[in-house]
C-alpha cells in the first residue's frame, strides 16, 4: 500500500488488516523515505520500506489510498512508473477514491471502467475513463473502489487476482 503524508488513514490502516487477515503480506511503501507518515485524520505510519528500494518483482498488487496524498504520489515519477509497470505486468493495482486520479496521471484510465470519487468524474473522462457511479469497478487488473464502504470488496478482488488458481478453466474430460 503507497503512502504519504495526507493518506486516508482508514483505507490503509482497515485495508491492510483486512488483506493480513486474508493471510496477505502487505507493505506500506513511503514515496519518500522511511520516515513516519502522517494521515489526514491524525494516524502516523512508520512505513515497511521507501518506494526507492522496491522493484516490481518484489511486489505482487498496489493499492493507492485517497486523501491529500494522491497529490503527491501525482507527481512522483517512481510512482507513476511503478504503476505502469505493474500495469503491463498485469499485477493488480488498486485505487480507493480519488486515489483513481493516480492511475488517471500514470495513464492506466484510458478505455478502462473505473468509479472513485465523484468529484474526479470529469478528470476521468478526460483521461479517456469510462466512469461508472458504482461502488467497486475491476476491469482486467484495475480495483477501483468509490469509498471506505467498498474497502471490503477491493480487498475481495485483489485476493481474488492474487490466487492463481482463480484464474484456470477446467476443460471437459475428452472422451476416449
Amino acid at each position: 500500500i503507497l503512502v504519504a503524508s495526507g493518506f486516508e488513514d482508514s483505507q490503509v490502516i482497515k485495508t491492510a488488516q483486512m488483506l493480513r487477515g486474508k493471510g496477505i503480506n502487505v507493505r506500506t511503501v513511503a514515496v519518500n523515505g522511511l520516515e513516519s507518515v502522517n494521515g489526514l485524520r491524525g494516524s502516523s505510519i512508520e512505513p515497511d520500506a521507501s518506494l526507492s528500494g522496491v522493484k516490481i518483482n518484489e511486489l505482487d498488487a498496489v493499492i493507492i489510498p485517497g486523501g491529500n496524498s494522491t497529490a503527491i504520489f501525482k507527481v512522483f515519477d517512481n510512482v507513476l512508473t511503478l504503476l505502469m509497470e505493474m500495469h503491463s505486468a498485469g499485477k493488480p493495482i488498486g485505487a480507493i477514491g480519488n486515489g483513481t486520479a493516480v492511475l488517471a496521471a500514470a495513464g492506466l484510465t484510458k478505455n478502462m471502467r473505473v468509479t472513485g470519487d465523484e468529484a474526479l468524474r470529469n478528470d476521468l473522462e478526460e483521461s479517456g475513463a469510462n466512469f461508472l457511479d458504482q461502488g467497486l469497478v475491476v476491469d482486467h487488473n484495475l480495483v477501483t473502489a468509490q469509498s471506505n464502504e467498498n474497502l471490503i470488496h477491493l480487498v475481495d478482488s485483489i485476493n481474488f487476482l492474487l490466487e492463481p488458481s482463480s484464474h484456470m478453466v477446467d476443460e471437459a474430460p475428452t472422451k476416449a
